[in-house]
């Protein structure tokens, strides 16, 4: 299996790090601070993609079709085509679908009572924020993913590699003018700056990062103020599905472009609304074959236009 920025979490789920070489280990527990910059930052780039190249025999090991099952049970090991499996894999369904019937007549009398219930009243400060519309982009600027990373050392255990990164990648994009002083959010972003160099001194290895409480939610209504265009979010929901696609899930999507076509939150004068037919039909064409026809040129014009990585 091919992993990518996208796919490492989910693919990796089921690995024993701990029996990994030290820097693949190192490299797992801070990859989510990495996985931010993969575009952006080409060491940081070429250092993820080593990284992959060493996970990768790690997983093929590891693959399950059914990974809360034991690994010796009959849906792991058995051929798809024999008897044997196809009988286990009824019984299996018949055993999932009477534990939901179960589950739903057991929290019948839950759902009256929450009918029942008084409705929450709703602040005016709820309702506007409801009411506000995030500023569509299609690609999300690099401040506002800086502006996220910071906000997601709150009240966690970071390392100094993580923060001294984060500080690199400010620096790298002040010195190479990606972000300048007459940036939207120049001042933030040297706040950020200041308070990871303070940090950086003052921490022994790794610390409990706080961002002050004025800071964190003069920020947090910066990013929420972002969001990516329905255009270019249903693309990477699409190149999301590669490689881990299902009739179901293949449904939901298709049914999200057909409503975002139909209402207009998708429109003929969009820069990627070809992009986005032809998703609709690789979804249309998946779900009469169940084959997902896509070739490699395609995949990775979509993942261009998403800045999605390889």
């Amino acid at each position: 299996m091919k992993l990518t920025v996208k796919n490492y979490k989910e693919a990796t789920k089921n690995i024993d790090f701990k029996k990994l070489p030290e820097a693949a280990q190192e490299a797992h527990k801070e990859f989510e601070s990495f996985a931010d910059f993969y575009n952006d930052d080409k060491d940081i780039k070429e250092m993820l993609d080593n990284h992959f190249k060493i996970v990768e025999p790690y997983i093929n090991q590891n693959t399950k079709r059914f990974h809360e099952l034991p690994d010796r049970h009959p849906l792991n090991i058995l051929d798809k085509e024999s008897g044997q499996y196809k009988e286990a894999l009824q019984e299996y369904k018949e055993s999932k679908k009477k534990k939901h019937t179960t589950k739903s007549t057991g929290s019948k009398s839950k759902t009256t009572e929450r009918k029942t219930a008084a409705p929450k009243k709703i602040s005016s400060k709820q309702n506007k924020q409801a009411k506000r519309k995030p500023i569509e982009v299609d690609l999300m600027p690099l401040e506002i993913k800086i502006i996220k990373r910071y906000l997601n050392f709150h009240n966690k255990r970071v390392s100094e590699r993580q923060v001294s990164l984060l500080y690199k990648v400010i620096q790298k994009a002040a010195t190479e003018k990606t972000i300048r002083k007459t940036s939207k959010y120049a001042t933030e972003i040297k706040q950020i700056g200041n308070d990871l160099i303070k940090t950086y001194k003052e921490m022994d290895g790794t610390c409990k990062f706080e961002v002050p409480t004025s800071l964190y939610n003069k920020l947090k209504d910066i990013v929420d103020d972002y969001g990516v265009t329905p255009a270019i979010a249903l693309i990477k929901r699409f190149i999301n599905l590669y490689g881990n696609i299902s009739k179901a899930k293949a449904q939901r999507l298709l049914t999200s472009v057909l409503n975002s076509l139909k209402n207009g939150k998708v429109k003929k004068s969009d820069k990627e609304f070809e992009q986005v037919k032809k998703v609709q039909k690789h979804l249309h064409d998946y779900l009469d074959s169940d084959k997902l026809l896509v070739t490699n040129v395609q995949l990775k014009g979509l993942q261009g236009i998403a800045e999605m990585g390889k």
